[in-house]
C-alpha cells in the first residue's frame, strides 16, 4: 500500500495543475495578507487568530476546488482503467480506495501548511515575538479541517457515481465564495469578535460553531466510510455472480 500512496502522491504534487493552481493560490493569499489581514479585521490585530482566520477563508474557495480536483484525478477514466488490474490482484478494495483518498488528502495538506506557512511568516515578518503561533495554527486546523472532511466524502460519493460530477462540485465551492451567505463561516472572524464588546478579545467561539463545525467533520468522515462500504459491497456482489 505504501508504494501506491507514494505514486498516487507523487502523481499529485508533479503535476501541472498542482504548480499552476498552487502559484495563483500563493498570489491571492498574499493578496489578503497585504490588503485585509495586515489592517485587521472586526477591530482587532492584525496577527490575532481572528485576521488569520479571515485570511484562511478567504482561500477555503480554492483550496476546496484543488482537493475535489485531485478526487476527480483518482475516478477519470485513466483511474478506473488502473483500477481494473487492482481488482484483479490480492489487495482489499477498500484499503486500495482508502490509500488513494489519504493521498489526495496528503497533497491537499502540502499546499494548506506552504499557505499557513505564508501567512505566519508575513505576520513573524512585520510583529516578531508579538505573533501568537501557536493559536493561529488551532485556528487553520479549527477552519479547515471540517471542510476538508466534509468535502472528501462529499466528492467520494460524487465521483463513485459520474467523475463528471466533481466539476459541477468545484463550480460550486469556488462559487459559494462569492454568493451572499456564510457558506465558509468567515462571520466567525470578521462579525463575532464585534459581539464580545472588547477590543481585540481573546479568541473563542460559540457552542453553535462548536457543533456546527463538530457535525460537519463528522458527515464528512460518515459519507467516506459509507462509500468505501458500499463499493466493498458491489464488488462482493460481482464475485458472487461471476461464482454463478
Amino acid at each position: 500500500m505504501s508504494k501506491i500512496f507514494l505514486y498516487e502522491l507523487r502523481r499529485m504534487l508533479g503535476s501541472k495543475f498542482y504548480l499552476g493552481f498552487g502559484t495563483v493560490i500563493l498570489w491571492y493569499g498574499w493578496q489578503i495578507l497585504n490588503n485585509v489581514t495586515i489592517l485587521g479585521v472586526a477591530n482587532t490585530a492584525p496577527f490575532s487568530p481572528w485576521s488569520f482566520g479571515a485570511y484562511l477563508t478567504g482561500l477555503l474557495p480554492l483550496l476546496g476546488v484543488v482537493l475535489l480536483f485531485f478526487l476527480w484525478n483518482l475516478c477519470n477514466a485513466q483511474a478506473r482503467g488502473v483500477q481494473s488490474l487492482t481488482d484483479a490482484a490480492s489487495v482489499r478494495r477498500e484499503r486500495y480506495q482508502l490509500t488513494k483518498y489519504l493521498a489526495a488528502l496528503t497533497a491537499w495538506l502540502s499546499l494548506v501548511v506552504v499557505v499557513t506557512m505564508l501567512g505566519i511568516s508575513f505576520l513573524w515578518t512585520l510583529f516578531g515575538d508579538s505573533v501568537p503561533v501557536a493559536a493561529l495554527l488551532l485556528v487553520a486546523v479549527i477552519t479547515l479541517v471540517p471542510p476538508a472532511a466534509l468535502l472528501l466524502g462529499v466528492g467520494a460519493v460524487a465521483g463513485g457515481l459520474r467523475s463528471w460530477t466533481l466539476f459541477v462540485l468545484m463550480a460550486l465551492v469556488f462559487g459559494a465564495g462569492f454568493l451572499p451567505g456564510d457558506f465558509y463561516g468567515a462571520s466567525l472572524f470578521t462579525e463575532y469578535p464585534l459581539t464580545l464588546g472588547v477590543l481585540d478579545p481573546a479568541f473563542s467561539m460559540p457552542p453553535s460553531v462548536v457543533i456546527g463545525k463538530l457535525a460537519v467533520l463528522l458527515v464528512g468522515v460518515g459519507l467516506l466510510l459509507q462509500t468505501m462500504v458500499s463499493k466493498r459491497v458491489r464488488l462482493c456482489r460481482n464475485c458472487a455472480s461471476r461464482g454463478r
